[in-house]
């Protein structure tokens, strides 16, 4: 039996599924962070354009801030540009973005205590490792995409692993264990990053279709049935111009048998795909939150069945509980690295005050106080 030829080609828009990083050795010295070594960057490009992941790390990187260092305790300057606060923001951010962070370690002139400089988790990778898979060095670069001549990365020490010179870098190197994870850490939301990329594609589609007239779906009829080779050219042509996100479109090429047939294009109503998209728009939303562990979306400063009216039970309580279960997991980490260089520079464990809860509205409005806020740095 003849299989019969295909009288139509329809383009796939769907990106491909990505598969988990994977780490190698590259000839320079460094342990590539992923195939690309550009893992942290394209991190950073898909956040930055995702609102509902925007806001859910902004807010967490607060959570975990809280309302400061202890300000009935003294812990020393962490260095001469920067306090306690303004240094775990930075290692905050890092780490609920990448799940690891940094920081540069230099011996102070007493020969005794130590300064600590952040440094951009995205800006280093692994360099040397001995055999027990403790790090050795690390490469720092600015710009991981040129990395040869004046750009070429440079190396520095691993804090611990030798005895400390004055005035010369190591590098203090924080990331979260998981199973075959040797070398780099993964955001802790990995498992959503293509709900965040698709977030970012919707908004680039909806901006695409207000400049095309809301013209979501197209069907080009051809009066003729060519080659192979001139399908597939054609085909490359209308993708290129009109398909994906910037084209706003779905397209489906109908090639016909018979020249009387002419061109025709034929384009669908948005109305027809409303429902459609905001299905999708609801999935990407539930997947974010979901793979941030988050108890309400409210907590991210995103709408939810939690509101300050009528439910400010219902978000205290969430908060209670998200600080409980996830917070404080983060928190303690930062904190109890931060305390090893304390306690050594002769001060105290570093604390951080949690944000405070103002009591629930009464619905009936009890509650005399104009202040209405739930959760506050005060």
């Amino acid at each position: 039996m003849v299989k019969e030829e295909k009288k139509y080609t329809v383009i796939k828009l769907s990106d491909t599924v990505r598969t988990y990083p994977t780490f190698a050795k590259s000839a320079k010295g460094w342990v590539n962070y992923d195939k690309d070594n550009l893992l942290p960057q394209r991190v950073i490009e898909l956040n930055n354009e995702s609102a509902i992941n925007k806001a859910v790390i902004e807010n967490k990187v607060t959570y975990i801030c809280g309302a400061g260092v202890k300000d009935s305790e003294y812990y020393g300057q962490p260095n001469l540009f920067e306090d306690w606060d303004v240094l775990i923001e930075k290692l905050a951010r890092d780490y609920v973005t990448f799940g690891g962070y940094c920081l540069q370690v230099i011996l102070n002139e007493n020969g005794k205590s130590v300064s600590l400089y952040h440094t951009d988790f995205s800006k280093i990778r692994v360099g040397q490792m001995n055999e027990y898979g403790a790090y050795l060095s690390f490469f720092l670069s600015n710009d991981w995409k040129k990395t040869t001549g004046k750009h070429a990365p440079v190396e520095i020490k691993a804090y611990g692993r030798e005895e400390m010179q004055k005035g010369t870098p190591y590098l203090f190197y924080y990331k979260d264990y998981a199973p075959s994870l040797d070398f780099y850490p993964v955001p802790h939301y990995y498992s959503a990053l293509n709900y965040i990329e698709a977030d970012g594609l919707l908004g680039k589609f909806y901006r695409n279709s207000i400049h095309n007239g809301f013209v979501p779906s197209t069907i080009i009829t051809m009066p003729s049935n060519p080659g192979e080779e001139e399908k597939e050219r054609f085909q490359k042509d209308i993708e290129l111009s009109y398909a994906g996100t910037n084209g706003a479109n779905s397209i489906v090429v109908l090639w016909g048998e018979s020249q009387e047939v002419k061109p025709v294009v034929t384009s669908y109503t948005a109305s027809n795909n409303a429902d459609l998209y905001n299905n999708v728009d609801q999935i990407i939303f539930q997947k974010i939150i979901s793979a941030h562990r988050l108890t309400s979306p409210t907590l991210a400063g995103l709408s939810g069945s939690g509101n300050l009216a009528g439910n400010a039970n219902e978000i205290i309580n969430s908060f209670m509980l998200y600080n409980q279960t996830v917070i404080h997991q983060l928190r303690r980490k930062i904190l109890d690295t931060l305390s090893i260089f304390t306690i050594n520079n002769g001060y105290k464990k570093i604390e951080i005050d949690d944000l405070r809860i103002s009591p629930p509205l009464s619905p009936q409005g009890g509650n005399p106080r104009s202040d209405k806020k739930v959760m506050s740095n005060e």
